[in-house]
């Protein structure tokens, strides 16, 4: 890693420990509108827009005519509900954040496959719903990762060079959208293995926000 000059964050599995609350309310509501669909899916599922990942269940498991906005909705209450009770955020990551906003060596931004609403909640229930003014999110796109696009607008909205941003990510979808707007990648291995993390392209991968501090904050 070097000439990094701003910090990108993904936000489930890296500011909050939300992967597994995704996944359960996605089954549940693949359940409700009569797709069974296999736990070994949702691997793959990670760092993806809820609308591509109940279009592929509705093509692969349904009709192929599931209405896909109301399974959104329901996927948001039913998420919202388990959340804002039971998760908690990724450990070491409050304390990083502070250290960020107070060293002003690096600007950053968040950058999630979620909708805003949900983002902004969940922020409001750590005290972080002022923290990040630039923030890109599933409505800010039309494709989803592991599509270039969401980190390409969120470099734009820094205001920086692709390369000198540095991406913090744990899912290989969202790794390789990094990579492929030209922006350098860290993985976190709250969600993946790092050779899951290296193969899809991480400059650098970490088991935690300490280990990432001292990169960063030295």
């Amino acid at each position: 890693m070097n000439s990094i000059k701003a910090l990108i964050f993904d936000m489930d599995g890296v500011i909050v420990d939300s992967e597994p609350i995704h996944e359960k309310a996605e089954i549940e509501v693949c359940r409700e509108f009569g797709m069974l669909v296999p736990k070994s899916e949702w691997d793959n599922f990670r760092g993806k827009k809820i609308e591509d990942i109940f279009l592929y269940a509705s093509q692969k498991y349904g009709t192929g005519s599931e209405p896909i906005e109301k399974m959104i909705e329901r996927k948001i209450s039913m998420y919202l509900d388990y959340a804002l009770n039971d998760m908690g955020l990724v450990a070491g990551v409050y304390d990083f954040l502070q250290e960020l906003k107070k060293n002003k060596k690096y600007q950053y931004a968040l950058t999630t496959s979620g909708r805003k609403r949900m983002q902004e909640k969940i922020l409001k229930k750590f005290n972080l719903d002022d923290f990040f003014e630039i923030m890109v999110t599933a409505e800010d796109v039309t494709n989803g990762k592991p599509h270039p696009e969401p980190y390409a607008i969120t470099v734009q909205k820094l205001d920086e060079q692709p390369g000198d941003c540095l991406v913090i990510e744990d899912s290989d979808n969202g790794i390789l959208s990094a990579r492929a707007a030209g922006c350098q990648a860290c993985g976190i291995t709250t969600t993946f293995s790092e050779d899951r993390l290296e193969s899809a392209g991480a400059d650098v991968v970490v088991s935690d926000f300490f280990e990432l501090s001292k990169l960063l904050f030295v």
